[in-house]
């Protein structure tokens, strides 16, 4: 692991980078996101929301939320650094994504 890679880490690890990555894709009536929470890059999914009458007015019920995938161990948190790091805001990661961008 070289001293780039331990710089990105220990960033990720102490919340810097943390919120959205990219854009939400809208597949039917689905919505799926990655997000970093605490430190752990993740993708999330969530169904349909279902309107459902009470009795006086109609209810939105927010759809079921799935984790598709978490990236967990250090290896695949850089694994998704070079995979999903230019979509990020931060410099360093997109710098870092950049060496990984497959060659035409």
């Amino acid at each position: 692991m070289t001293k780039e890679e331990k710089g990105l880490l220990e960033k990720l690890s102490s919340g810097a980078l943390d919120g959205f990555v990219g854009d939400d894709l809208v597949t039917g009536k689905s919505t799926v996101w990655k997000a970093i929470k605490n430190g752990v890059p993740a993708m999330f999914k969530q169904g349909p929301s279902k309107r459902v009458f009470n009795g006086k007015e109609n209810e939105r019920i927010d759809g079921v939320l799935h984790t598709l995938q978490e990236w967990a161990t250090d290896e695949e948190k850089l694994e998704f650094l070079r995979k999903f790091g230019w979509l990020m805001k931060d410099a360093a990661v997109r710098a870092y994504s950049a060496k990984f961008k497959p060659k035409k």
